[in-house]
């Protein structure tokens, strides 16, 4: 069972909407039930292992937020990231390395992905899926499938 600490006022039905304009898409429903129960914060666990060829793994430092969040405001990361990761993707959480997990906003196809900034395109070239890896198929799948890491 995961738990989230440090998480932020429950976002309202209206922060998801004018969210979901703003980026012209509409978020999954587990999604937008995390939002409504805590708008961000830190899991625990918070490990996780990519279900692609990727034999690595990483882990959560914080999940974005919608309000006024400095360091993990969704829609401020939204706006930087944009045009540097793949189109029909939002950022929803990072790593404490600069990398993020980012959710695809596909109908029945809401995979969740980690986007490895050491790899990514250089500027002015168009974002493609060669630093993006499968970790999950849907938010709910990432969430349960969280871990501890034991070192």
């Amino acid at each position: 069972m995961v738990a989230i600490i440090y998480s932020k006022k429950p976002a309202t039905s209206e922060e998801i909407s004018d969210f979901e304009k703003e980026i012209k898409s509409g978020l999954p429903s587990d999604y937008k039930s995390f939002l409504m129960e805590y708008n961000g914060g830190q899991p625990q666990p918070d490990s996780f292992k990519f279900f692609s060829d990727r034999d690595d793994a990483s882990s959560v430092d914080r999940f974005l937020s919608l309000g006024k969040e400095k360091n993990s405001n969704l829609l401020k990361y939204y706006n930087n990231y944009r045009n540097r990761i793949p189109s029909g993707f939002i950022p929803i959480a990072h790593d404490a390395g600069g990398n993020l997990i980012i959710m695809e906003l596909k109908v029945n196809d809401n995979g969740i992905y980690f986007w490895d900034h050491e790899l990514e395109v250089d500027e002015g070239e168009s974002p493609d899926m060669n630093n993006v890896y499968l970790i999950s198929k849907s938010f709910s799948d990432f969430i349960n499938n969280l871990y501890e890491e034991v070192i």
